[in-house]
Order: structure tokens, then sequence, then C-alpha cells
């Protein structure tokens, strides 16, 4: 069964002022290890790719591009074909937390990933704005993104890093990373010794505002680094 209670001011007031906020054990351990199977599962083809907008690498426009080493799955179709996924996509925990979080009374979901960094690999995620790719603050529409580890994550297997109180400026200019990917990245320099890193466990959630830069170092660890997203809009 689902719980929930309201954000606590703590939790509202952290992401009204760094951009972002966690939330810890949100997710039950046997909806993660069902989830870990089957994006593995996808992406290793034992389980079919039911509905599923795209499955693969990040981009792979060029021999340089940096999401060529990164997989994924997007889904933009909801309800989702496949159970399991959709049922991390209608899980209600995350859309209450979005609803408060964006002072709204509905949070639509719009896409969902997984996404897979290994070890050992180049394969960093360039820095940017959500915004930067979805224009909702250019439409007055408010979005937020809650980001989910499947497995542990760590500064050095490739978590996510934001620029605390980052959504407080402009949406930057973004241009495609390296030149030729589908991936794109903030044009001007980040001051990266700001970052923070998500170092977060299986079940906690990290919501993050629409405007909050973020990225993802190569994963230079020992252990894969999987996560799942769900993105909302109002």
């Amino acid at each position: 069964m689902q719980t929930f209670k309201t954000l606590s001011p703590h939790a509202l007031e952290h992401y009204e002022e760094q951009g972002y906020v966690v939330l810890q054990g949100l997710i039950p351990q046997e909806l993660i290890s069902g989830l870990l199977d089957r994006v593995d599962g996808i992406l290793e083809g034992r389980y079919e790719a039911l509905g599923l907008h795209h499955v693969g690498a990040g981009s792979d426009n060029s021999p340089d591009d940096p999401g060529r080493l990164n997989r994924q799955i997007v889904v933009v179709e909801f309800p989702a074909q496949d159970p399991v996924i959709n049922e991390i996509m209608s899980f209600k925990a995350l859309e209450l937390a979005a609803r408060q979080l964006m002072h709204r009374d509905v949070a639509e979901i719009f896409q969902f990933q997984a996404m897979v960094k290994e070890p050992g690999c180049d394969n960093p995620t360039p820095w940017h704005q959500d915004d930067g790719y979805w224009k909702y603050d250019h439409r007055d529409q408010k979005a937020i993104t809650a980001w989910m580890p499947l497995l542990a994550t760590t500064a050095e297997n490739g978590t996510m890093w934001l620029l605390p109180e980052s959504h407080k400026g402009p949406i930057h200019e973004h241009v495609q990373a390296g030149g030729v990917s589908n991936y794109r990245t903030v044009a001007e320099s980040i001051d990266e010794s700001k970052l923070v890193p998500l170092e977060l466990s299986p079940g906690d959630v990290s919501f993050h505002h629409q405007k909050t830069i973020h990225g993802a170092f190569s994963n230079s660890g020992t252990k894969r680094r999987v996560i799942v997203a769900s993105h909302y809009h109002s």
C-alpha cells in the first residue's frame, strides 16, 4: 500500500532555496528490485520493449558523442504498456510530492527515463537545465524531475551533481554537447567547485527544479549507476 505524508516545511524550504530536495526511502524496495530487473532485461533483450519511445544509446551521432556510452530507455506514453514501468510512472507518492513542490493542484507525468552508466567508461552527462530542452518556463508552466537510483549512487560512480540555487537564475543558452550530440549543455562555463553530488540509496528520490543546472561526471568507480527519472509538468 502506498502511504505519503505532507512534505515537511524543511523539505519545502530546501527545494525553494536550493532548487532540489532529497526524500529518503520514498519508494519500496520490492518496486526498486522489479524496476532494476526490468530495465536490465529490456536493454539485454530479455523483456519485450512494449510501447517504448527509445531503447539504446543516449546519443550516438559520432565517435566523439558524449552520450554514446550511456544506455537509456525513454517512455512518453502514459499509461505505459510495460506493467513494471507503469507501476513507477503511476506511483502516487511521487505525483503528490511533485504537486506540493510545484505548488500546483495537478502534476502530470509526461516522460519517463531509465539511464545506465557502466563503470570505467567515458560517459559523462553534460551540465544542463531540463528546461533547456523543454522550454516550459517560456510558456509559464512548471516542471520537475523525480530522480531515483536503483543501485546506490556515489561521487565516484557517475551520480548526478547539482548546482544549488541555479534555479533562481535564467534559462541559459544551450548548445549541442561536443557540437554533435543530441545531449545539450549550457554554453557558458559553470563553477564546478560549487556542485553537490547526490549520494543516495535505492528507495531515495531527489526532486529538482526545471531550471536547476545538473549533470554527471563519468563513472570512474567499479559499480554501475542505474537510475530512473519521472518528469512532471503542470
